[in-house]
């Protein structure tokens, strides 16, 4: 089986068409990019599981007086509030539910027979299946767990604003699911930042090239994908700045959490990855800015031989840790 056989020659030819590197380098741009959306994925998972646990949270917690009567706030506001948002849609227009040739509404065992159901039902039942079929029973917590981002971030649209009434979640819960946000900030602001990370997640998930973006066309706002953004440097500063978008969306959601993801160094291996150096790494390494000439060095060597045996490595000075090193970052 050869190279091309499982990856295209079209997925190659963009790393010197868009990205300019040299012709022989397409494999190593590819490599590279697989490295940093692998090093993307800890920060996604972790905005991706804070704004679901937020949400819940602030609904179970945060008193909503305007949704008595209408959907409840408890644990299983899952299955009630996308109910809510069906009847809100189609009841009005008379088109919930089916009828016969009389328009009569047709009942089955004494509860109406839904003809329209809004997206947001279709995902909790899709979810409840795929829980049933695994032999467990679908409980509120397990269909949380279980419902993607798209989900998620769908509820910053103004289906689920109601100012008036305030019935719904925003504005109510603007402070209390984004604590971390400047005052007065809007909820299409909201929308439009989580609406991008989605897109950029649904990348990730399609083994896209993570580094390659789109001129914005100015008219409509919306990237456009007949005019993609050319070269190294742009496509590096664009790839920063997304990663930036996400790091302040985790801080407007928690600013605890996004100190505890800081302080834990997830942000470390793609800042390193995402430069100049980090591409060279994978394809001209005698480019490389920094050198080591370890041939004298016993210790070095004795790291180099614990890498090369898969071993995680703790580096110290004075008896004080300066680093953990492991395999995987090691281009030989």
């Amino acid at each position: 089986m050869q190279l091309e056989d499982y990856i295209s020659s079209e997925r190659l030819n963009i790393y010197t068409d868009i990205l300019k590197l040299k012709h022989g380098e397409e494999l190593g741009g590819y490599n590279w990019n697989k490295a940093v959306a692998a090093a993307m994925q800890p920060l996604m998972h972790c905005l991706e599981v804070t704004l679901r646990n937020a949400i819940d949270y602030s609904i179970r917690h945060e008193p909503l007086p305007g949704a008595v009567g209408h959907w409840r706030t408890d644990a299983n506001w899952i299955f009630d509030l996308p109910r809510y948002i069906g009847d809100k849609i189609w009841v009005r227009q008379n088109k919930r539910y089916k009828t016969d040739a009389r328009g009569q509404t047709l009942f089955r065992n004494g509860k109406p027979i839904y003809d329209r159901t809004a997206w947001e039902e279709d995902c909790i039942r899709k979810v409840s299946k795929r829980i049933r079929d695994a032999g467990k029973i679908p409980t509120a917590e397990r269909v949380i767990s279980g419902l993607d981002f798209g989900f998620w971030t769908n509820f910053l649209t103004k289906n689920y604003d109601e100012p008036r009434n305030r019935s719904l979640l925003w504005p109510p819960l603007l402070s209390t699911v984004f604590p971390g946000t400047p005052a007065g900030t809007p909820r299409h602001v909201l929308e439009k930042k989580f609406f991008r990370i989605r897109d950029l997640r649904n990348r990730l998930a399609h083994h896209e090239a993570i580094w390659k973006f789109q001129e914005i066309d100015p008219v409509t706002g919306v990237p456009d994908y007949s005019r993609p953004v050319y070269g190294l440097q742009a496509s590096l500063q664009l790839l920063r700045r997304a990663w930036d978008d996400m790091l302040e969306a985790l801080k407007w959601l928690s600013p605890s959490r996004h100190a505890a993801f800081l302080n834990e160094g997830h942000h470390i291996r793609f800042e390193a990855l995402a430069t100049l150096d980090g591409l060279l790494s994978f394809t001209e390494r005698q480019q490389l800015a920094n050198g080591l000439n370890i041939r004298r060095s016993r210790e070095v060597r004795k790291l180099l031989r614990g890498l090369g045996q898969r071993k995680i490595v703790r580096l110290t000075s004075s008896a004080r840790i300066v680093a953990i090193i492991g395999p995987d970052f090691i281009r030989i």
